[in-house]
């Protein structure tokens, strides 16, 4: 709701946003930058909604994906037993390199509809 309001310039996104901060006993957001809440707002999903798949899709609606996985496979590739590679192995050069934002066509779809 926060962000719909936020995006939309059609309400006060402080009131939900602060709603689910306080029931975390997190403080209140005061700021009333538009860029500045829409960061804020992200970061709240990203906590709340934390193990619950919604990430990727908040990246790719907001068009992070690319940026935020590129930094992420520079991390692992410079690290790699950070992130349980074992020992003498590496992620592929390639990997990390080309980030797919769209889900691909299922082939019975494809199959029906011989003009996709």
């Amino acid at each position: 709701m926060a962000e719909a309001l936020n995006e939309s310039d059609s309400g006060d996104p402080l009131t939900p946003l602060n709603k689910v901060r306080n029931r975390a006993g997190l403080g209140n957001v005061v700021t009333t930058d538009k860029a500045q809440l829409r960061d804020i707002i992200l970061h709240e999903r990203r906590v709340e909604l934390a193990f619950e798949n919604k990430r990727w899709l908040d990246l790719v609606r907001t068009g992070n994906a690319d940026a935020v996985m590129k930094a992420f496979g520079d991390k692992v590739k410079a690290n790699p037993q950070d992130y349980y590679f074992p020992v003498g192995t590496n992620p592929i050069s390639s990997s990390y390199t080309t980030i797919n934002t769209l889900f691909p066509l299922p082939s019975r779809e494809v199959i029906l509809n011989p003009n996709y």
